[in-house]
């Protein structure tokens, strides 16, 4: 029996491994590039270079698309490089940065790209057992190849709900942002976004991107539309015996959705102040929106709460709570307009309002919207903030700084000259990160705490970032032209 299983097992893997013959790989390789860029300011995480993949999409229009997290929109990024197959170094610009799914669009030159004409995109879902190849930056080697298989096309990865697809591969650093190339059909099936550094990488199905590259195509500004829900899958067998699902629609669904692996889509949890707050909860489940059935398919949901978004109509949800069939409205709200695209750089201390994902990761509700996350070595900020053990990251709402009551960035601004002039002053926030306290002793109170910062000259000019829509480009403009007063 062992024996039959090893050769089942050295058919399949010859069969997966030989479809990736050099005259594939020969026409595969002109559409993948190699992307590099430089953070000099970030509203959250770290301002350090950083390394993906990318491939044309449109080469007509030099659309080229990748990850979020590679285009890292909450970022001072002045420049970003991409290396071609024949090992041209190019510019690219950022038109798109998603603020829900991990994708990104860049444009090239299409002149420079070097290919003519488009790879065959799918419109289908991804099927399990599907063979793929991926060609990208994976352990940060240029056009490193990797063959897979999909493993299940029905997965929730990344920091919102995100459809994604799971495939058995070993994917590493640099990958981001990878085609996954269904090798039978001929078609590219998704983008690679995430893995375990092992034995699986995580794709999102490529219709998100197609959807966006046509938005740009047609001259418009793509829009991310929301509801303000955060999904997971949940089986049905535990849908039955904790939340009361009516058994006789678990084996209707089960039957009409074998792919499901026997799940449904149920909330896990509600963003605060989002247009589901009050209105939906934990533990429902959704099955459809405006009278389409949406089974397992987060993107189907995705894709028509962003319809209704752009045409300002409400969603009209069915779901089931506690075995009760309820029929529920409610309005999307933009995502784009919470993106950030201003920064305040003050004292060594990076300043935004925050997006929904820092809102995702903090709960933050209420008047006050601007977090500081980021803090330079050495300044008085990262001296009396409670930041993260060993490091210059924080997750703090500002509340006050000296009398100055701050809600947004402009109050920051407003506030800043006469915060200057003494060069000492109080900040009232909440810490919505932890705090390490007496006797190692964790603490995670998130009400409000004072405390006094000092500013000297060396803590730098005080600047106002932001991200101009038409250009796609991010300036500057130095607010306040004196230097702190010295101490």
């Amino acid at each position: 029996m062992v024996a039959k299983c090893f050769v089942v097992t050295l058919v399949f893997f010859s069969s997966l491994f030989g479809s990736a013959d050099p005259k594939l790989l020969a026409k595969l390789q002109p559409y993948v590039v190699s992307i590099k860029s430089r953070s000099i300011v970030a509203a959250y995480g770290d301002v350090s270079p950083s390394a993906g993949t990318g491939f044309i999409f449109n080469a007509k229009k030099g659309y080229i698309i990748s990850n979020a997290h590679v285009a890292s929109g909450h970022k001072v990024i002045p420049e970003y490089l991409a290396i071609l197959s024949s090992g041209k170094e190019i510019t690219l610009k950022l038109l798109y940065s998603d603020p829900s799914v991990d994708l990104a669009v860049f444009q090239a030159n299409p002149d420079e790209l070097g290919v003519s004409s488009d790879l065959a995109i799918s419109d289908k879902p991804a099927s399990i057992g599907t063979n793929v190849l991926i060609i990208g930056k994976n352990e940060n080697h240029h056009f490193s190849t990797q063959t897979g298989v999909v493993a299940n096309p029905n997965e929730i990865e990344g920091h919102m709900s995100q459809h994604a697809m799971r495939i058995s591969l070993n994917m590493q650093g640099g990958g981001s942002g990878s085609m996954v190339y269904d090798i039978a059909a001929g078609e590219v099936i998704g983008v690679i976004f995430a893995s375990n550094m092992a034995t699986s990488a995580f794709a999102i199905p490529i219709s998100y991107g197609t959807d966006i590259i046509n938005t740009l195509a047609a001259n418009k500004s793509p829009k991310r539309f929301s509801l303000g829900i955060i999904f997971e899958y949940s089986s049905l067998d535990d849908l039955i015996k904790f939340y009361s699902f009516p058994e006789s629609d678990a084996i209707k669904y089960a039957k009409k959705y074998p792919e499901s692996f026997h799940r449904a889509l149920k909330i896990k949890t509600i963003l605060p102040e989002s247009s589901a707050e009050g209105v939906l909860q934990a533990g429902d489940c959704i099955l459809q929106i405006n009278g389409k059935e949406i089974g397992p398919n987060l993107y189907l949901f995705d894709k028509t709460v962003n319809e209704l978004g752009e045409a300002n109509q409400k969603a009209e949800l069915l779901i089931v709570r506690y075995g009760e069939k309820m029929k529920l409205t409610l309005t999307p709200y933009s995502m784009t307009q919470r993106q950030v695209k201003r920064m305040v750089v003050f004292g060594g201390a990076t300043f935004f309002e925050a997006d929904d994902v820092m809102i995702r990761r903090s709960g933050l509700k209420g008047k006050n919207r601007v977090l500081i996350t980021n803090a330079r070595v050495g300044s008085g900020f990262i001296e009396k903030l409670p930041m993260f053990p060993g490091s210059n990251h924080a997750l703090i709402c500002v509340e006050k700084l000296g009398k100055s009551e701050i809600n947004t960035l402009d109050d920051v601004i407003k506030a800043i000259p006469t915060l200057m002039k003494t060069g000492r002053f109080t900040i009232t926030f909440r810490n919505y990160g932890i705090k390490i306290g007496y006797d190692s002793v964790i603490i995670f109170n998130q009400g409000s705490l004072l405390e006094d910062i000092s500013l000297f000259e060396q803590d730098g000019i005080a600047e106002e970032f932001r991200f101009d829509d038409k250009s796609h480009e991010w300036t500057v403009n130095r607010l306040v032209s004196d230097a702190p007063a010295s101490q």
